[in-house]
């Protein structure tokens, strides 16, 4: 039989873990990707574990078709909106929703890190003064796990991390293939050729490695890092790693959790470069400096806008915003196997399975063994 099963159940090993999980004294805090996935994730943890479920919708990220159709299907979903700032890291926001939760356990599923800046702040667990409903964390992208390694979160709360997980790299795979495939449509619309375009990665992460697998067509694929290891790993991939090639792209595309496209590195672009993100956050780009200093601009697509510089024009794609949610980024039933990763996260905290150290917990080998078998009964 095709592996495809195009009628069948998109996520079933989810729905095989969900229903032997009893999680009905319990909450389920999801700060999450808003597309439909994660919400069907969330919905499986609602009806086959009985969890409480609160779906609290990521900024850059959230697709109102889909946070529709969770709420039809009786997803709990408190939207923070598309500021960081003044939702998800403001404080006394999650503060908030987690002292209206009452007496139940909590475990915490995040994406990038946000209780970090609030919640869960340094001093606050230092000080003790957390809300003790909270049993443990499950922390989801590699700028999340930076965050709660340098918070030290798992000396004092049980946080388990997938971000550096080899299945993680199933994900990655899919976003640089979404960011090649949005950024070819949109070309497309304008009668220009991807595969003729000059590419500069900038970080050369999980994503970062991906994303140039996925443009190895175009013209030239270069890399940029600050990191010497990660250049000579790229270098040893059969990619360019100049400096100067910054200045002769015409695309640019940046992954690295960080500020990485500054005032300084703009000037140094050509003349109708365009700029990427495919970072999880609308920070990779320095676009106040864009929409303050030009003298001119011009929305030319739905998904780029133009920014006119003294003689230079820049082109930014999608606000800066990551370009693989310019549509479908994940299918189901590869988010399948990192859900399940999840729930495996979750469950070892629930049995006492955790260490209080510096470095995040992870899942066994044994585990991630388990899934795989999973993986292969459903799709051969």
């Amino acid at each position: 039989m095709s592996s495809l099963k195009l009628e069948e159940e998109s996520m079933p090993i989810i729905k095989e873990i969900t229903q032997e999980i009893d999680l009905s004294n319990k909450t389920i805090l999801m700060i999450q990707h808003g597309v439909k996935d994660a919400i069907d994730f969330a919905l499986s943890l609602k009806n086959n574990s009985k969890a409480e479920v609160i779906f609290l919708p990521k900024p850059f990220s959230q697709k109102p078709e889909d946070l529709e159709y969770g709420e039809q299907s009786g997803l709990t979903i408190e939207n923070p909106g598309d500021n960081y700032e003044e939702g998800l890291e403001k404080d006394g926001y999650l503060e908030e929703i987690i002292e209206s939760l009452g007496d139940k356990e909590i475990i915490i599923v995040e994406v990038g890190g946000i209780t970090t800046q609030n919640l869960l702040k340094k001093e606050i667990l230092e000080k003790g003064s957390q809300n003790k409903n909270i049993k443990g964390i499950v922390e989801i992208t590699t700028f999340g796990h930076k965050r709660h390694e340098v918070n030290k979160t798992n000396l004092y709360i049980p946080t388990y991390s997938i971000a550096r997980s080899p299945i993680k790299e199933r994900e990655a795979k899919h976003v640089g293939a979404a960011v090649y495939r949005s950024l070819d449509q949109v070309l497309h619309e304008l009668d220009r050729a991807i595969i003729d375009c000059k590419i500069t990665m900038v970080g050369y992460g999980m994503i970062g490695k991906n994303v140039c697998e996925a443009f190895k067509t175009c013209k030239k694929v270069s890399v940029y890092d600050i990191d010497k290891k990660k250049l000579k790993e790229a270098k040893n991939n059969g990619y360019d790693i100049g400096k100067n090639d910054i200045g002769k792209s015409d695309i640019i595309i940046a992954s690295t959790g960080e500020r990485s496209i500054d005032e300084d590195f703009i000037k140094k672009c050509k003349d109708g470069v365009l700029l990427v993100s495919a970072g999880s956050r609308q920070n990779e780009i320095d676009v106040e400096y864009l929409e303050k200093s030009s003298e001119d601009t011009k929305e030319i697509h739905e998904f780029i806008k133009r920014y006119t510089i003294g003689k230079k024009k820049i082109y930014l794609f999608r606000e800066g915003k990551n370009a693989n949610f310019a549509g479908d980024s994940c299918p189901s039933n590869s988010m399948d196997l990192i859900h399940a990763e999840t729930l495996y996260c979750i469950k070892n905290i629930l049995d006492g399975n955790f260490e209080f150290k510096k470095e995040l917990n992870e899942v066994s080998g044994d585990d991630r063994k388990s899934i795989l078998k999973m993986h292969k009964k459903y799709w051969n």
